[in-house]
Parts: structure tokens; C-alpha cells; sequence
């Protein structure tokens, strides 16, 4: 049972040392934030990405956990967004960036409604 969660860890943790090694100047990976507004957002988006790819997951596989834990990942994300990101961007990028957060939390809770939050219908 701690199969799923731990493969989960591991491709979170993957998905981190790919952006890391993507930004590498040299031989070395480091977990930089803050040294580049362009590493900075790939990790928002790519942990965006991944808590959609996990809800759309947890909701196939009917996982209350799995949508739980891809719902709080999708707050944090959404989070440094608002209260990281956004500070270092300038004009049309902040736009740009505001819509597509309201783009995806718009997907995100058009899934949960359609697919969680439903109620079962009364057979007459």
C-alpha cells in the first residue's frame, strides 16, 4: 500500500532534478530559487503540471488521498505563484502569468465538480 505514494515521492523528486539539471551551468546540480526568474517558473509550472497530472490520477483511480495530496500541491504551487514569482515578473508577463493560473484553477475546479463533487441521482 505504500507502493504508490513512494513511486510518487520519487517522480516528484525526478521531475525537481530534471528543471535543476535543465538550468545547470556545469557538472554539478543545484536547487537554485531565486537565481533565475526563468528556473523559477519552470519549477511552478512543472509542479503545476504535476499535481493536474496527480488529481486527473486520483480521480480515474477514485484515490481520496491522491486527490487530497494533488489538491495541496496545487495550493502551495498556486501559492508561490501569487506570493513568489508574481513579484519578479513585470507587465505583460504578469498578466500572462495570472491568466494561465486562473486558466488551470479553472480546470481544476471544473474536474473537481464534475468528477468528485458529484451527487448521485434519485431513480424515480
Amino acid at each position: 500500500t505504500l507502493l504508490i505514494p513512494a513511486a510518487v515521492i520519487v517522480l516528484f523528486l525526478l521531475l525537481n532534478i530534471e528543471v535543476a539539471d535543465y538550468f545547470a551551468t556545469g557538472p554539478e546540480i543545484t536547487f537554485r530559487f531565486g537565481a533565475d526568474v526563468a528556473q523559477d517558473l519552470t519549477y511552478t509550472l512543472a509542479w503545476l503540471a504535476f499535481g493536474m497530472i496527480m488529481l486527473a490520477g486520483g480521480i480515474y483511480s477514485r484515490n481520496r488521498y491522491g486527490r487530497i495530496t494533488a489538491l495541496a500541491l496545487i495550493t502551495i504551487t498556486t501559492s508561490k505563484a501569487f506570493l513568489y514569482d508574481l513579484g519578479s515578473l513585470g507587465g505583460l508577463y504578469r498578466v500572462g502569468s495570472l491568466v494561465g493560473l486562473a486558466a488551470s484553477l479553472a480546470l481544476v475546479a471544473l474536474a473537481l465538480q464534475k468528477f468528485v463533487l458529484l451527487t448521485p441521482k434519485e431513480n424515480p
